[in-house]
């Protein structure tokens, strides 16, 4: 197959303002409303006990302690004890009801968005993955969707909570005393420049780090997928450079987020200090002069620690807010990309069909301005085994996406049965399309359970039956737990020859109505080959089948050989009359089959 190579696009995220961002992972929350509602309760009560417990230590300060010294009765200061310590119980209760229900609604929510995440991936047309790494993709799913949870699973609602804190006790003090609430808020100016000064450089640092974990991430799931050809080439050390090279890139954006982190929290600290120190200034000189009683000193230095505690928790909160923003940009990024393969509005259920495959006038082109496919036509009846032969990038492959509606023409119409492809769903027109590729990829499971994928609610005699048509029931018996073998990873436990007919297997359990072997016989060797060609016949019987042959002994009993050349098909026949014609086809296969000749009919 002709495939362009593509610089990834999956690093180039939409940029989203932070507003539309925190809506979106708002509205993840709001949809449970119900744990939402009683969060808001339980927060609610914890504020009024933040604002109430200040008021609780005046009131022992300048009446129940001056009460106790001057009658000796201890009763009233011990009610207030008893009081402040009912509200730090009570405290203790709504902190932790909001802190669990934050937590379950915050999974809730991370939940969801993963699972969105996964079904629009599964929705998306295959040149978006042509163009992103599986690497990337699971970064995604995990990385990025982690750091979203981080923020929706507490630190949103908790934050938000912490400014209802700040605002009510602003509120507050100035019902107390007017000259020190202005005093305890002359800090807010230099609060309000840092955290601007230091917006930009953190959200910056979060996006870095989201991009070179996204990266560490890709190269470390294309490493273990391709560890024997690692192996095989003796590149473990230039693989381990190259892994170490974007870990150190991974680590140094890290390092460089937290440097913003670690110099902005001391900033905050020091602010806050600086509001303590005015205040016991100003607080002193005038507990002096008799103006302002020591409770009520008392009572602003704390409120002051209340304020700037949640200052601290809103500094944190950015932190967190800005790595969720880089990760829900990315996410969100995935989600707003539209497949390029769609379903018409009106499109309808593909019906029972015979097999009969039109091409008209086809074109297409992976890359706009190199065409693959130029006005291309073919009709094949049904019934029909039509091998398609060429050299590399002619254009094989790409005619049975096509069919698949892996991508959609630029122009030209393919037809089933008379019915335009366009026109049916893409999920009933490969029901009736069985792809048996070059590279059979297995599930975890048994062999059982990767034959039956193709038709769920098979029998274990249909699934015997299916081995059985295509010669390979031997084989399986004589594997370790036979059809209960487990396969491992990617069939990492079956030889190539295994898989491949376990794919066959899983074809023919299909039982579609036109069926492709893209090259579906180049991995197994002579002695299966040769073994399941019997298969082979019980599996495209009373089939329109489309063969792209590797090796051409394979196709001699086709109905029709189509040799294709740049897009175009340059010769049709038989093997007899291609061979009688001495062309493209007769030099092809005298290449191939003369002694020491390399083949050149891959893929």
């Amino acid at each position: 197959m002709s495939r362009p190579i593509v610089e990834e696009e999956d690093e180039r995220t939409h940029e989203y303002p932070d507003r539309t961002l925190l809506k979106r992972m708002v509205l993840y929350l709001l949809a449970y409303r119900g744990l939402f509602a009683a969060d808001v309760a339980f927060v609610a009560m914890g504020i009024i006990l933040a604002v109430w417990s200040p008021f609780v230590l005046r009131q022992a300060i300048d009446v129940d302690f001056p009460s106790a010294t001057s009658s000796g009765d201890l009763y009233p200061l011990l009610l207030t004890s008893i009081l402040y310590t009912v509200i730090q119980l009570l405290s203790w209760v709504s902190s932790y009801g909001s802190g669990y229900l934050v937590a379950v609604m915050g999974q809730k929510a991370v939940y969801r968005m993963r699972q969105e995440l996964y079904q629009h991936l599964q929705r998306m047309s295959q040149n978006f993955y042509d163009h992103t790494s599986s690497g990337r993709i699971l970064s995604r799913l995990t990385n990025d969707i982690d750091k979203v949870s981080e923020f929706l699973a507490g630190e949103l609602i908790d934050t938000f909570a912490q400014l209802f804190v700040v605002v009510g006790i602003g509120i507050v003090i100035f019902t107390v005393d007017v000259q020190l609430a202005f005093i305890s808020l002359t800090v807010v100016p230099m609060l309000a420049v840092s955290m601007l000064y230091f917006r930009a450089k953190m959200r910056t640092a979060y996006r870095s780090t989201r991009k070179t974990i996204s990266s560490v991430t890709s190269n470390l799931a294309e490493s273990i997928s391709g560890a024997k050809v690692t192996k095989s080439y003796a590149r473990e050390q230039v693989s381990s450079a190259r892994f170490a090279e974007l870990n150190r890139a991974d680590y140094q954006s890290n390092v460089d987020a937290s440097k913003a982190t670690s110099t902005f929290f001391p900033v905050v600290r020091f602010i806050g200090s600086i509001g303590v120190v005015l205040m016991l200034a100003f607080g002193g000189m005038r507990l002096l002069q008799g103006t302002l009683t020591l409770g009520t000193l008392v009572l602003f230095i704390q409120f002051n620690d209340q304020f700037f505690r949640p200052m601290l928790t809103i500094t944190n909160f950015y932190n967190t807010v800005q790595s969720a923003f880089a990760g829900s940009e990315r996410i969100f990024s995935i989600m707003d990309t539209r497949p390029t393969v769609l379903d018409a509005p009106d499109a309808r259920q593909m019906p029972e069909i015979r097999g009969h495959i039109t091409f008209s006038d086809v074109t297409f082109s992976y890359i706009e301005g190199r065409p693959i496919l130029v006005n291309f036509n073919l009709d094949i009846l049904p019934g029909e085994a039509v091998a398609i032969v060429g050299n590399t990038g002619a254009g094989k492959t790409t005619i049975v996406n096509l069919l698949n509606r892996f991508y959609d023409v630029n122009s030209g119409s393919i037809e089933v049965d008379g019915i335009n492809i366009c026109s049916v769903t893409q999920d009933s027109l490969r029901s009736r399309i069985g792809l048996v590729l070059q590279e059979p990829y297995l599930f975890q499971g048994s062999v059982r359970e990767n034959i039956r994928y193709g038709k769920p609610t098979a029998t274990d005699d249909e699934v015997i039956k299916a081995t059985e048509a295509i010669g390979a029931k031997a084989i399986f018996e004589n594997l370790e737990n036979g059809l209960d073998t487990q396969v491992g990873e990617r069939g990492a436990r079956l030889s190539e020859g295994e898989r491949q007919l376990v794919s066959f297997a899983r074809a023919l359990l299909a039982n579609p109505k036109i069926l492709i072997l893209d090259e579906a016989t180049s991995s197994v060797d002579i002695y299966v080959e040769h073994m399941i060609q019997r298969g082979l016949k019980a599996l495209l019987k009373g089939r329109t089948s489309i063969v792209i042959a590797h090796r051409l002994s394979t196709i001699l009993n086709a109905d029709r050989i189509l040799v294709v050349d740049n897009g175009r098909i340059v010769e049709s026949g038989t093997h007899t009359q291609l061979m009688n014609k001495k062309g493209t086809y007769y030099s092809l296969y005298e290449l191939q089959i003369r002694p020491g000749a390399a083949p050149v009919l891959a893929r």
